[in-house]
């Protein structure tokens, strides 16, 4: 495929993900031109992964040379497309949380890379710890107290950082080698979040950490814009120097492409923006479809389901007995390229493999998803029924097991409105008409109810919209079942063709970061607005009034419910 000045010039947007590195190429009118993958599983069985990743127990690595080999096979495939002299700006993301450890020599060899050589071969002596630790790793839960300790109590650690301690977040990571590998922990130079590291192979020197993705680690003061001293001290008193002083906005140019890639590949020397976590990559991608001065919540169903919404006030204070400081569930992140904005992320673990599964429980292991929405297609169960899928134990609530209750006047559950509810092995067959009550309709509503309960929790105001995507997203029962229990119009990206339009959607990391970088490039080149881009949000569904008043009127219910639930009380039943 070779590039014509009908395309050029083009953007470079690259996700590292867990199972892959992605890579879109934008035009000036934001436009996909070219996308590619490099799947870790299929290209470097050498490193013996499984999904991009090493499991042993609670402890999840990926090897960081996989990911250096990953750049370079890019790289490579992205020069023989033709493409790569025409790229004038690079950005992206990369799975938050994970981290890289660099030796003093690996510091060094990036800044003097031999084109001529791989950056594997160059790298192979470059970090102090080979398997970096990921996003599911659980395995510091003593870290986490201790962390959370230092801060002086888990309030004050969500007060200053946006999380309370977890397992999965750098600073707890960070904490465990250096207390179980301290023979490892006496190499190390500097450490990189995932996304910063990716910048640092590109610009051939160690790129600084943006805001957003710093808010995933728990030592990132996120008020004040810098690291917390105090909570970096209590892990080592060099910390703040090794992760470096200086942290950036996510549409920020952290350094020019390194010579290694303008020789070897014949990319011009460009601007590198400032890469940032996947998640609020993919929120600024969407952010670039809105109207000017509206912003709306992003609802991703995929393997697990995330909500990001935009904060105009920092949810966390002083203030013990507010609202947000009673439910310090979910995470606040910094804003990855407005100074003056937070983005709340919430996240659950029981996504589309549990609706998966109860499809498979509830309508046979041959059933189809066009049957699953039929049977989920009905009337609301709520407030009469509810159920609760928690296959893997889950972060909202913290909760493990399968739960189903019916009102019931003489029930053993009793909410304070006095309704009463009763914990059953099976649903019963409804009173309105020949429906009947489903697990299919039964998850649906207990996961976007959730999703509610815990808007409400970050969010006095009211949610305006929700630009929908993930696997699962395309699914017309689950599009109006989010409408009518959250009560607001559900919009999807869509691409405008010869043919009309098109529901489809971008990897938006990558997209994210390609868009930054082509913003980045109309600043300093004078360039006229973005008009007559083809990606848009596509309004696809609006809420039925009456079935969102009922889930209004159920939403107290459901709560409690699912608070029985987690306290620990209620015996599961599948």
């Amino acid at each position: 495929m070779a590039a014509t000045s009908e395309c050029a010039p083009l953007f470079l947007g690259l996700d590292l993900s867990t199972q892959q590195l992605k890579g879109v190429l934008l035009n000036q009118h934001s436009s996909i031109v070219y996308e590619m993958g490099i799947v870790f599983d299929d290209e470097f069985p050498e490193f013996k992964t499984c999904n991009g990743r090493h499991v042993n127990g609670d402890t999840v690595t990926a090897p960081v040379l996989m990911w250096v080999a990953a750049i370079d096979l890019l790289m490579s495939r992205l020069k023989a497309t033709g493409l790569a002299p025409y790229i004038c700006g690079i950005s992206g993301a990369a799975q938050q949380h994970g981290s890289v450890y660099w030796r003093q020599q690996g510091v060094e060899t990036n800044k003097q890379l031999d084109p001529r050589v791989s950056l594997r071969q160059q790298f192979d002596s470059a970090f102090a710890v080979l398997e970096s630790p990921i996003w599911e790793d659980s395995s510091t839960s003593e870290q986490c107290q201790n962390l959370e300790q230092s801060a002086g109590g888990a309030c004050e650690l969500a007060r200053i950082t946006g999380s309370t301690a977890f397992e999965r977040f750098t600073g707890p990571q960070i904490a465990k080698i250096k207390e179980t590998q301290p023979h490892v922990w006496s190499q190390v130079s500097r450490i990189s979040l995932v996304s910063s590291f990716v910048a640092s192979l590109l610009i051939g020197d160690i790129a600084p950490i943006d805001c957003s993705d710093a808010s995933g680690t728990n030592l990132y003061d996120i008020q004040c814009g810098r690291w917390s001293q105090e909570l970096c001290d209590s892990i080592d008193p060099h910390l703040v120097q090794l992760l470096g002083e200086r942290v950036v906005m996510a549409n920020e140019v952290v350094g020019q492409l390194s010579s290694y890639y303008t020789e070897r590949y014949n990319i011009r020397q460009c601007p590198v923006v400032a890469f940032t976590g996947d998640n609020p990559s993919a929120f600024a991608g969407f952010e670039s479809m809105f109207a000017a001065g509206r912003s709306a919540a992003v609802v991703s169903l995929g393997t697990s389901d995330t909500v990001l919404f935009p904060l105009e006030q920092y949810p966390y204070s002083l203030n013990t007995s507010s609202v947000a400081m009673q439910h310090l569930d979910g995470h606040v992140l910094r804003h990855p390229t407005d100074r003056n904005l937070y983005i709340a992320m919430l996240c659950y673990k029981n996504g589309s493999l549990a609706r998966d599964w109860v499809r498979e429980h509830s309508l046979g292991s041959s059933s189809t998803w066009a049957e699953f929405s039929n049977a989920a297609d009905t009337e609301p169960m709520a407030p009469r029924a509810f159920g609760f899928y928690y296959l893997s134990t889950e972060i909202l609530p913290r909760a493990k097991g399968i739960y189903r209750f019916e009102q019931h006047k003489n029930g053993s559950i009793v909410c304070p409105n006095g309704t009463r509810y009763q914990p059953v092995t099976v649903f019963s067959t409804s009173n309105q008409g020949d429906s009947h009550w489903s697990d299919a309709r039964a998850i649906i509503e207990s996961q976007f109810m959730s999703m509610c309960v815990d808007y409400a929790h970050k969010e006095m105001g009211a949610m305006t919209g929700i630009a929908i995507t993930g696997g699962a997203s395309s699914n017309p029962t689950l599009q109006q079942a989010v409408s009518d229990i959250l009560g607001v119009p559900v919009f999807a990206t869509a691409i405008h063709t010869t043919k009309g339009v098109d529901i489809r959607a971008p990897a938006m990391p990558a997209y994210g970061g390609a868009i930054r970088a082509l913003d980045q490039h109309m600043k300093l080149t004078a360039t006229v607005s973005k008009d007559g881009s083809k990606y848009t949000l596509q309004h696809i569904c609006s809420p039925n009034d009456r079935k969102h008043a009922v889930y209004v009127q159920a939403l107290a219910d459901f709560e409690f419910l699912r608070n029985y639930v987690s306290s620990g009380v209620c015996i599961s039943g599948a």
